[in-house]
């Protein structure tokens, strides 16, 4: 068998939309070997509604890297062992994606590098932003290129950072989020994203944490997406009440990403957690690292 964890991941980061993805020390774990028919078990979050099906994202992948390299794959034993939250804007379907690549891959004695496992798995997830970090770890912005078809950057992230997120019991399609962004916007709201993503990124080079506040503002998507998630804006509010350096809605959401120093994290959790229950919706706080180097295999 072979076992590999993939990290969760958090898109967007505020203004870095489409763009900008971390990677985070929490994790779903895939094993797999080839079989003549699929027997596909898990454990954890949603495992019921996964035994037993082989029409999941993880088996599309599996069979994906085998097609691309040539093999046939019938079926396999697979086991999912899910520590991810599933309500929403942690990467959980980038986790099976990577984590079925990464495991066939594997397998086969790793036809494919790096870059071929990030197309593919933008070709199955559609977003780069969500997958890129899961394979490379880290802060990463991507962009579609050419050739190679995405190209990527690891930014490095300020160690002294680190991660809350309130993750509240509320289902949010992406699709849905999604169908709120227009086609078109303002001049003003591209220039204003454009110059706070490039201010995060610069301020995670030099170090500033005092511009996070400031670089993490958004103009193109969170306001628009805050119609599904009661209370957004004041669930940052109180997360820059307790401490927190920098706040946004995680991917298309319901969870909300906070960065603070250590001293600071149960404040800034609880803060946001409390907001949530004002507004009638249990939700759960938990404080994380950051992932620096992808999958990996155990």
């Amino acid at each position: 068998m072979i076992k590999v964890m993939v990290p969760a991941t958090s898109a967007n980061l505020g203004p870095g939309f489409d763009f900008l993805g971390l990677a985070l020390d929490l994790y779903n774990t895939v094993s797999f070997a080839p079989a003549d028919e699929w027997h596909v078990t898990a454990e954890g979050y949603g495992a019921q509604g996964l035994t037993g099906r082989s029409d999941l994202l993880v088996c599309k992948a599996l069979k994906r890297v085998f097609a691309e390299t040539g093999k046939e794959l019938k079926g396999g034993i697979v086991h999912m062992e899910n520590h991810i939250p599933p309500a929403g804007g942690l990467g959980t379907s980038a986790a099976a994606i990577v984590g079925g690549l990464a495991a066939a891959n594997q397998y086969l004695g790793e036809p494919l590098c790096s870059d071929d496992l990030l197309a593919l798995a933008v070709e199955i997830e559609g977003h780069p932003d969500n997958v890129a970090p899961a394979v490379f770890g880290g802060l990463v912005g991507v962009v579609k290129a050419s050739s190679p078809p995405y190209t990527y950057l690891k930014i490095p992230f300020p160690s002294e950072l680190y991660v809350v997120l309130a993750v509240p019991d509320l289902r949010v399609s992406t699709t849905e989020a999604r169908k709120l962004l227009p086609e078109a916007v303002p001049l003003a709201e591209a220039v204003f994203n454009l110059s706070r993503t490039g201010l995060l990124v610069g301020a995670c080079y030099a170090g500033r944490l005092d511009l996070f506040r400031l670089a993490m503002e958004d103009a193109l998507h969170q306001n628009r997406r805050a119609a599904l998630i009661p209370g957004f804006h004041r669930v940052v509010t109180a997360a820059y009440q307790e401490g927190a350096l920098g706040v946004a809605l995680s991917g298309a959401g319901p969870t909300v990403i906070a960065f603070a120093p250590k001293t600071k994290l149960k404040a800034v959790g609880a803060g946001m957690v409390a907001v949530f229950n004002e507004q009638g919706i249990e939700a759960q706080w938990l404080s994380v690292a950051v992932n620096l180097d992808g999958f990996r295999f155990v």
